[in-house]
Parts: structure tokens; C-alpha cells; sequence
């Protein structure tokens, strides 16, 4: 895919075949439509091979032409269970920090591994990784799930991943005993990510999808940048689709409790991106219309774990609910369980599961 990892030894071979495809990618779609809606000539299925995000702005969705479909999507979606949600939120919180640097995120670490290896039938990988700062060596883990054989992983054409980071932090960053329960920012991100895994494990799905909770985001994503060196140095990117960050998705006030942010790439390191990112925020928002009662907004990318994706070349986009500027108990001993919006965290695991199925359907209907 054009726009993945770029071999230093090719680079810039590797650039100018992007700028070259970035001029004809449209006028190949174009000439892959034909003149009725919804039908494609032979171009077409050969292009979503390579990335389904280059189709989906010409692909008519399950809603519109298949009922059917639509309702055994509906039936997956109505398993996100809001207590289980609400549980999750509950026990991060209880912790008295997730703060990277403390004591304590070891121990939330191995309850974030043994609660995924129950979900994900111990298909759970540990991503160990060191961090020098402050003259001090910090051992992290990265927790991941996939819901594929290790060996079955990343072999297709297309993998999304999705990502929430689990520490959390008070108002003094160097603070590292102050209460910090990070009940929105992020156990409500984690807690969507559990919820995902629990039902998509029982799902029989074309699509690779992983799922990872980073440490050390609120030092500067600490965790994705290993991360995505780890997959980059293993040769473990090159079929990486789509990257799906969770980070704040429940504090929304009661009177406004319908509104999603969608953060899409404008203008960052690979602006090739910008247009499929653009397009799968487009098309989240669709979804969120059709499958609950969320009224999506667009936003320019903000700063959280996408970006190390991004610099990479990788198609991302951001889910939140604008709390850095509309929570007031952000980054503070207040962001407790009791002020979320457990209906509002519900809808947003719903929107992204339903993206999912249908980002699925179309990859097995493409891929035939």
C-alpha cells in the first residue's frame, strides 16, 4: 500500500511512486465507477485489496441496500453491555494512580493483561519496553490483544488497529503519588476497548483487527512511539489499514450527551493521509447517524497515541468527547467514575463496533 512504511533504502523511489499514485488515484477510481451506482468494473475490487478506506466513498453502505445485514448488525451492536462498561471504568479508577511513573502501574498493567487474556482467549501479547527520563529507567508494558493466531496476524491485506492508553496523571505531572483515578482520560477509553474485545472475540471476522492499551501517554505517548517501532523494526506494518484511538469518550453533560468528536489528519507529517482520513471520519459519522443517537463532529488531529501511527503514513483517526476543554475534572483527583456519562461511553463503543462490522463486510465482499 502506498502510503505504509517506507524502506530508508527506497525512500525516495518510495516518494515519488506516492506522488505519482496521489495524482491518478482519482482519476482511476473514477474510471473504475460505472455509470450505475454501486456497480464497478475489474479496477475496482483490485484497489480495495489494497486499502478498503480507497472504496468508501463509491461503496454503498449496508443500511441502503441491505436490510438484512443492517439488522444482524444491529442484533452485534446491542451486546455492548453499559455495565460491564461501567465496571471496567470502576476498577481502573480504584487504582490511587496510573501515573507511568509510579509504583503502581505494574499492577495495573498485569490486571489489564489477565483481564484481556480472559477476553481474548490468551491470544494477549506483552510489549516490555524501557523509558530513560529524569536520570531514571522506567520498565513499561504495552498490553495487546489480537484476535487472530499470532501467526494468522498481519498476513492479510488489511489490519486495523485500535488503541487507549491506561495511565493517567494529575494537574502536576511530576506528581507521581497524587490521587489520579483518570476515570474519563482514559479509563473510559480502556473500558470501550475490553467491551470491543468481549464481543468481536466471538465474531468471525475477515478483517485483522488488534487491539492495544499503551502506558506512558501522558509523557509524551511514551507507549505508541515503542510501539509502532516494535511493529516497524519486526516487519509487523506493512498491512496496517487503519489506526483507532480511544483517549476521553465519556464525559458529555446530560443536555448534550449526542455529540462525538471525530479527529481526522490535516497537515501533519504524510499529507497524502489526509483524504482517507477524512473519508473514514466521514464515514464513522454516517455509522454514528444509522446505528445511534450520536451526532458526530469533525476536528482537525489533536495530540495523542495516533500520532506516532501517522508519522508513518498510516491512515488515523481520533475518537473523544472534547474533554480537555469541556471537562472540568480533567487532570484532576475529580475525574472520578460518578461524573461520566455511562449511556454516553455506551454509544460510542456501539458506533465503533458498528464501523467495524461494516468496514468487515466490506472487506469479505471486496476480497472474493
Amino acid at each position: 500500500m502506498y502510503y505504509q512504511k517506507y524502506n530508508r533504502l527506497f525512500l525516495f523511489i518510495s516518494i515519488m511512486i506516492v506522488l505519482f499514485v496521489s495524482i491518478s488515484l482519482n482519476n482511476i477510481l473514477a474510471s473504475s465507477i460505472s455509470p450505475n451506482k454501486g456497480e464497478y468494473n475489474n479496477n475496482m475490487p483490485s484497489l480495495c485489496r489494497i486499502s478498503i478506506i480507497t472504496c468508501l466513498n463509491n461503496i454503498p453502505l449496508i443500511h441502503q441496500e441491505h436490510i438484512d445485514i443492517k439488522k444482524q448488525t444491529d442484533l452485534i451492536i446491542e451486546q455492548v453491555n453499559s455495565t460491564k462498561l461501567k465496571e471496567w471504568i470502576n476498577t481502573l479508577s480504584s487504582f490511587h494512580t496510573r501515573h507511568t511513573k509510579s509504583d503502581q502501574i505494574e499492577d495495573v498493567a498485569y490486571w489489564l493483561k489477565n483481564e484481556l487474556g480472559t477476553l481474548c482467549e490468551s491470544r494477549v501479547f506483552v510489549h516490555n519496553f524501557t523509558k530513560r527520563d529524569d536520570n531514571q529507567t522506567f520498565h513499561l508494558k504495552n498490553i495487546i490483544c489480537t484476535l487472530k493466531d499470532s501467526t494468522e496476524s498481519f498476513q492479510d491485506n488489511t489490519t486495523i488497529i485500535i488503541g487507549a492508553h491506561y495511565d493517567s496523571r494529575a494537574e502536576n505531572i511530576n506528581n507521581t503519588d497524587a490521587r489520579a483515578p483518570g476515570a474519563d482520560d482514559n479509563a473510559s477509553g480502556v473500558s470501550a476497548i475490553l467491551e470491543l474485545v468481549r464481543i468481536l472475540s466471538h465474531v468471525n471476522l475477515k478483517l485483522n483487527l488488534q487491539f492495544v492499551l499503551f502506558s506512558g501517554e501522558e509523557q509524551g505517548k511514551w507507549g505508541s512511539e515503542s510501539y509502532v517501532k516494535y511493529l516497524n523494526d519486526n516487519n509487523r506494518t506493512k498491512n496496517i489499514d487503519l489506526y483507532i484511538n480511544f483517549d476521553m469518550i465519556g464525559y458529555r453533560p446530560s443536555n448534550e450527551s449526542d455529540k462525538v468528536i471525530l479527529e481526522y489528519d490535516v497537515g501533519n507529517k504524510y499529507l497524502q493521509n489526509d483524504n482517507y482520513s477524512k473519508t473514514i471520519a466521514l464515514f464513522i459519522k454516517h455509522i454514528a447517524s444509522n446505528y445511534t443517537n450520536l451526532k458526530a463532529q469533525l476536528a482537525k488531529l489533536g495530540n495523542s497515541d495516533f500520532i506516532p501511527f501517522e508519522a508513518l503514513g498510516y491512515t488515523v483517526i481520533g475518537i473523544h468527547d472534547g474533554g480537555v476543554t469541556e471537562n472540568p475534572n480533567y487532570h484532576k483527583s475529580s475525574d472520578t467514575p460518578n461524573t461520566l456519562n455511562i449511556k454516553y461511553v455506551t454509544s460510542i463503543t456501539k458506533m465503533t463496533l458498528a464501523t467495524i462490522l461494516e468496514l468487515d463486510r466490506l472487506s469479505q465482499s471486496l476480497k472474493r
